[in-house]
């Protein structure tokens, strides 16, 4: 099917985080995302509404004389997080012919440590959040750290669990800084959920192995920066900045031998993100960036700044479809 010849020249880029098959569901029923089911479902909408593109598309789109036809949409797929769940997914996409782009943050093969808000959802997931939020209290006495001020917010009763999660996750990105909450998080991580689970990584992340089979399949990787954290408002000197954001680019081209030229900015809020006149100061070796502002990506769209949708757990085909068209129609 086709769209009105009055459809705009671009494309549209989802980005996925957690693809649940019956195991992980199982094992971490709290941790929501799309079922392979419906993730299945939405490739069958995706080929039939939209002209899937490559990576490489997506380059030449931005920087050659790549184009869509006047009743056409392309759509990008991404992957965010370098989660195990990715491994699946990514096989599923090549039995397809569809080649995606999944963003790595090294820390999972650097040091074998997990993302920051990858190790609060599996944490609480597993072990509830009362028991999350003893270990957080218990690490910030340990480090002699006083957060008394921040921590009444995180106390909760029958009915705002979720809320109390997302001020969770917003204190570990934004109330305190970067080099702390890393700090805490892999001292809960170790003492919460390493203990219990030697695998860990495993459970959480893909290995080194799986990437190098997601690239024998087609798909490209891209850096997700070092640890995870939020490049635009953490005020990083330089030396960090290399580090979060050039040092993961060199690690994957070294171990992987491949050129990657794809960043995905941690969170993707406007907040988290650089101009595109700052990324292009403190490096030129991206060529395409991108975040989660819901757009339409046209030629006129930095490469720098390139926007996309996140699925969540309560998109049907059906309702992702309708998202996409209403993207499309810049509603």
């Amino acid at each position: 099917m086709t769209f009105p010849t009055n459809t705009p020249n671009g494309y549209l880029s989802l980005c996925y985080h957690y693809i649940r098959d019956n195991s992980s569901e199982q094992s971490f029923p709290r941790i929501l995302g799309t079922s392979v089911n419906e993730f299945e479902k939405h490739i069958e909408m995706f080929s039939n509404f939209f002209k899937l593109i490559t990576p490489s598309d997506a380059f030449s789109f931005s920087y050659d004389d790549y184009n869509f036809n006047n009743n056409e949409i392309g759509l990008l797929l991404t992957f965010d997080d370098g989660l195990s769940d990715h491994y699946n997914a990514a096989k599923i996409l090549a039995k397809h012919g569809i080649k995606a782009i999944f963003f790595i943050p090294t820390c999972i093969l650097k040091d074998e440590l997990p993302a920051n808000p990858i190790i609060i959802h599996y944490c609480i997931a597993k072990f509830g959040l009362s028991n999350f939020l003893n270990f957080f209290k218990s690490s910030l006495e340990t480090n002699s750290i006083d957060l008394s001020n921040h921590f009444k917010k995180f106390s909760y009763i029958d009915g705002n669990y979720n809320e109390v999660i997302q001020k969770i996750k917003y204190f570990f990105k934004y109330e305190i800084n970067e080099k702390l909450s890393r700090l805490i998080l892999l001292e809960i991580y170790e003492n919460m959920f390493h203990n219990e689970f030697p695998n860990a990584m495993e459970i959480m992340h893909l290995t080194k192995n799986q990437i190098s089979e997601m690239i024998e399949m087609g798909h490209s990787i891209g850096t997700h920066t070092y640890s995870h954290i939020s490049i635009g408002s953490s005020y990083l000197e330089e030396n960090e900045l290399n580090f979060e954001i050039i040092q993961p680019k060199t690690y994957l081209e070294t171990i992987f031998k491949i050129k990657s030229e794809f960043m995905s900015y941690p969170f993707g809020q406007t907040v988290d993100c650089l101009s595109s006149k700052e990324l292009i100061i403190k490096t030129d070796s991206y060529k395409l960036a991108f975040t989660v502002e819901e757009i339409l990506n046209k030629k006129s769209t930095s490469p720098y700044e390139l926007g996309r949708y996140m699925p969540t757990s309560l998109d049907t085909s059906e309702l992702l479809y309708k998202k996409m068209v209403s993207m499309i129609n810049g509603k």
